[in-house]
């Protein structure tokens, strides 16, 4: 079976950001309130937590629910945006920095992808093909075809998706091997099989399991900043 997961034409970018909300933040805040310039000082290093961090939190949120590479992760991003108002603790915005990602859609070869290269084994029985198609004189040839082989991948993670019937490996523009379709009633057109990117998988199954991450992990790094500022 197919899945919905695989389209084919042009690659589509896509971009995304998200803010943080650290949810238990109460107490952090009232220790906050009690500092002057610490307070500043511990804001600075957990948004610099936040930046260099994050990134990795997200790679780890992202392949909780997806198979794809950490190649394609990094790829993608991210940009950080200084300044804009993203870290959020009990309802008090913090001075923060925005991740923003940006990717085109994928193809499958990122998502461990079967097989991966063009398939040259043939079928044991032969059939007939017109003798013009060779370099022969004879009429009719006896000719094995290529074996038929399915297009494998596993966008989500724990479930492996065929693509459809009649899906090839082959070479692609700047010599990439991807997989192929023919989307027209005869041979051609023939388009590239794409899938998700990664910001379509951020603020998919993995946004969740995303912001938990940060969340959790920022508010310790914040925790850790301002009981330094306080000593």
């Amino acid at each position: 079976m197919s899945s919905s997961l695989y389209y084919t034409g042009s690659a589509k970018r896509t971009s995304g950001a998200f803010s943080v909300t650290l949810k238990d933040g109460e107490a952090l805040v009232k220790k906050l309130q009690k500092l002057e310039d610490g307070g500043q000082k511990a804001i600075n290093s957990t948004v610099s937590d936040f930046t260099s961090r994050a990134p990795a939190w997200v790679k780890k949120g992202i392949r909780q629910h997806y198979g794809v590479d950490t190649a394609a992760i990094s790829e993608a991003g991210p940009k950080v945006k200084r300044g804009a108002t993203s870290i959020k603790v009990s309802g008090v915005s913090v001075d923060g920095a925005s991740l923003v990602y940006s990717g085109r859609t994928l193809t499958p070869t990122h998502f461990n992808q079967s097989p991966k290269s063009p398939q040259t084994t043939r079928q044991k029985s032969k059939i007939k093909v017109p003798g013009q198609a060779l370099s022969t004189s004879s009429p009719v040839a006896m000719v094995a075809p290529p074996k038929k082989y399915t297009v494998k991948a596993t966008i989500i993670k724990g479930k492996r998706a065929s693509m459809k019937q009649g899906t090839f490996i082959a070479s692609g523009n700047g010599g990439s091997t991807l997989p192929f379709q023919r989307t027209g009633d005869d041979r051609t057109p023939i388009e590239a099989v794409r899938t998700l990117s990664v910001p379509q998988m951020i603020s998919g199954r993995a946004k969740d399991t995303i912001e938990e991450l940060i969340a959790e992990n920022l508010e310790k790094r914040f925790e850790h900043h301002i009981n330094q500022q306080m000593k």
